[in-house]
Order: C-alpha cells, then sequence, then structure tokens
C-alpha cells in the first residue's frame, strides 16, 4: 500500500495533468471564438450568432485558465 509521500506525489503529479488539460481546453475555446469572429466577417447572415458565439467562447476562455490557475496555486502550495 502506498505509503503518504506516494500518495502526495501522485495526486500533484495527476493535479500537474489536470492544469495542463485545462489550459488546453482554454486555447482550444481562444481558437474558436477567433474563427467564429473571422466568420463573422464574412457572412453577414449569422453575423449575430457568430459575435455571440465569439464571446461566448471568449468568456469559456477566460474561465478555464482561471480554473487552471487555481489548479496551479493548489499545487505550489503543496509542494
Amino acid at each position: 500500500m502506498p505509503g503518504s509521500d506516494e500518495k502526495l506525489h501522485a495526486l500533484l503529479k495527476d493535479l500537474n495533468e489536470l492544469t495542463a488539460y485545462l489550459h488546453g481546453r482554454g486555447e482550444k475555446t481562444l481558437t474558436l471564438s477567433h474563427q467564429f469572429e473571422a466568420h463573422a466577417q464574412v457572412d453577414a447572415s449569422n453575423r449575430e450568432f457568430d459575435l455571440n458565439q465569439a464571446r461566448m467562447l471568449s468568456y469559456q476562455h477566460d474561465i478555464w485558465h482561471e480554473i487552471g490557475n487555481l489548479v496551479e496555486k493548489l499545487i505550489k502550495q503543496y509542494e
């Protein structure tokens, strides 16, 4: 059975992986946001929808990174 130090090390490793995932999701939503913004310039018929999607994805980008930053704070606290 793993000891406390091993469990803590495994947890910190998992939290680091979670941080990378969260920041990766943030970047993916930012990329999608830019795609919707670009499409809004090309297709006027869907401009309002595209701009709303871009705005929503931009908010999501910020939220993914904010959560990732909070997880990073936890990691630093326990390392």
